[in-house]
């Protein structure tokens, strides 16, 4: 329950961030981009950490991978809409 609560909770912060700049639509996109590239750069240093550090690392980033990628298709979405 707690990677689901924190997934979403990353999620409406991502999606606030990036509606922040909706007026510079590039770099409304490129926050969850730029997150989607943090997360795949921890999930492969935790690798190297091991241990329960590691496994946390990787719920970590896993957790930012799947809020990045749902908060990138839901700006895209506003974004859409929002021309027509």
């Amino acid at each position: 329950m707690n990677f689901f609560l924190a997934t979403v909770l990353l999620t409406v912060v991502i999606v606030s961030i990036s509606l922040i700049f909706i007026k510079k639509k590039p770099f409304m996109y490129l926050v969850p981009i730029s997150l989607v590239a943090i997360s795949m750069i921890l999930f492969m240093s935790s690798f190297f950490i091991g241990g329960w550090g590691g496994v946390g690392m990787i719920a970590l980033s896993s957790s930012l991978l799947i809020s990045s990628a749902a908060a990138l298709i839901i700006v895209t979405l506003i974004s859409y809409f929002q021309t027509e």
